[in-house]
């Protein structure tokens, strides 16, 4: 149950600290001046005061009898009064209490809290209850709005029942809404998923509140078909469009909680409204678990090349004195005497028929030596293969087509 002290409506405490003593509750010269000037008695006098304090912290006038003790004797001795005043007990009941209220309205410029005051703060509620859900918030909004204003605090019973009307007003408002955007297709299909048929053990509801787990590689096909089937129970169209997201996590959130037998208990629009949420919501998630395995694999992809790129440099000393050797053997062999066919003819015998090679061992050095690992890609990529194309909903390029993109040095984007 919400209280007053979950939400900005201010209460006094049982024990305030000296300093707030102080600080809040010490009148001022003007205002002891405001006192005597309006009373003759101590106790009028001193009950003035205290309406007048508490009123200036709380925006709303409480009775005496409970206002702390400590608050009474502090004000009563700023005051002058070296107790509290007897006959201070029977101000709550005089008719001093009613002109002193009328007296710290006027004093401090604030209107009573009247028709026009509700109207105030009936309106914030309803324009907080369109982009909030917390009772707290819409509250904390309605009691902003009539400080704003200069009105008078009401009793926080009176702020909670407009919250709590207000709320349900909107909600009822985005249930039509999302109600009259879906087609009678879609009803009947929400309608089905709320009915177990014959050869069934579950209701479809069931299986849409269930989770389908994180997706790994092993069990990607049954992950894929159940966000197949959330597609098919989605439909077309966007008949959330426009609703606050606040509201679609609540409407989701209560639709959860509702069994099959329950969620047929509740009104047609509001029945349909939270089953929309509550389907579109889990396909979010479904499509959120896909894209967070895809990244996955992609980076696991991505570690692997790279680690074998190390890997690959810790090796590279002897394949980069072989590729020194055959270049100065070619580079000698340019030098030597003779006619161009000679030369020609030594060079190509050094570097032999395996031109391929040489040149591929060169690729490597260069992408080694560069700390490109993407030529490495293709070999890490056959394993989670199958999980990508089934995860993209696409069909991953070649891997020789990939190894050569990977050689010129671009990137290869898997499932386009």
């Amino acid at each position: 149950m919400l209280s007053a002290t979950d939400t900005a409506y201010p209460v006094l405490k049982p024990n305030p600290s000296e300093r707030e003593l102080n600080d809040i509750f010490t009148p001022t010269l003007w205002e002891l001046a405001f006192a005597e000037e309006r009373t003759r008695e101590p106790a009028p006098t001193v009950g003035l005061l205290l309406l007048l304090k508490t009123f200036q912290w709380l925006g709303y006038f409480v009775r005496l009898d409970a206002i702390p003790a400590s608050i009474t004797w502090h004000v009563s001795k700023a005051a002058g009064y070296e107790d509290v005043p007897t006959g201070l007990s029977a101000y709550d009941a005089s008719t001093a209490r009613h002109r002193h209220m009328v007296l710290v309205r006027s004093w401090l410029g604030v209107t009573p809290f009247d028709r026009e005051a509700r109207r105030v703060m009936v309106e914030a509620s309803v324009r907080a209850s369109r982009v909030r859900e917390d009772l707290a918030d819409i509250i904390n909004t309605a009691i902003e709005e009539l400080v704003r204003q200069r009105f008078e605090l009401p009793a926080f019973s009176a702020l909670m029942r407009a919250a709590r009307t207000a709320r349900a007003t909107v909600n009822r408002g985005f249930y039509g809404r999302i109600a009259d955007a879906i087609g009678e297709t879609a009803k009947q299909r929400f309608t089905a998923l709320l009915n177990r048929q014959p050869n069934e053990r579950r209701t479809g509801w069931d299986r849409v509140k269930a989770e389908p787990g994180q997706p790994t590689v092993k069990r990607i096909k049954q992950f894929v078909a159940h966000l197949d089937w959330l597609e098919q129970q989605a439909g077309e169209g966007d008949p959330l469009a426009g609703i606050p997201t606040v509201k679609l996590n609540r409407f989701a959130a209560e639709a959860r909680a509702l069994n099959a037998a329950r969620m047929n208990l509740v009104t047609e629009q509001k029945r349909y409204a939270l089953v929309v949420a509550l389907v579109l919501q889990q396909r979010a998630r479904a499509y959120d678990d896909g894209a967070e395995m895809l990244i996955r694999q992609v980076r696991k992809i991505h570690n692997r090349a790279k680690e074998s790129l190390q890997n690959k440099q810790a090796e590279n000393t002897e394949r980069s004195t072989s590729l020194v050797r055959t270049l100065r053997d070619v580079a000698l062999a340019y030098q030597s005497d003779g006619s161009s066919d000679d030369r020609l003819g030594a060079i190509g015998a050094l570097i032999g028929p395996a031109v391929d090679d040489l040149v591929r061992c060169c690729d490597e050095h260069i992408a080694s030596a560069t700390r490109n690992h993407l030529h490495l890609l293709p070999q890490f990529f056959r394993h989670p293969r199958t999980a990508l194309n089934a995860a993209t909903g696409k069909t991953a390029p070649d891997l020789d087509d990939a190894g050569q993109a990977c050689r010129r040095g671009n990137t290869v984007r898997f499932g386009e």
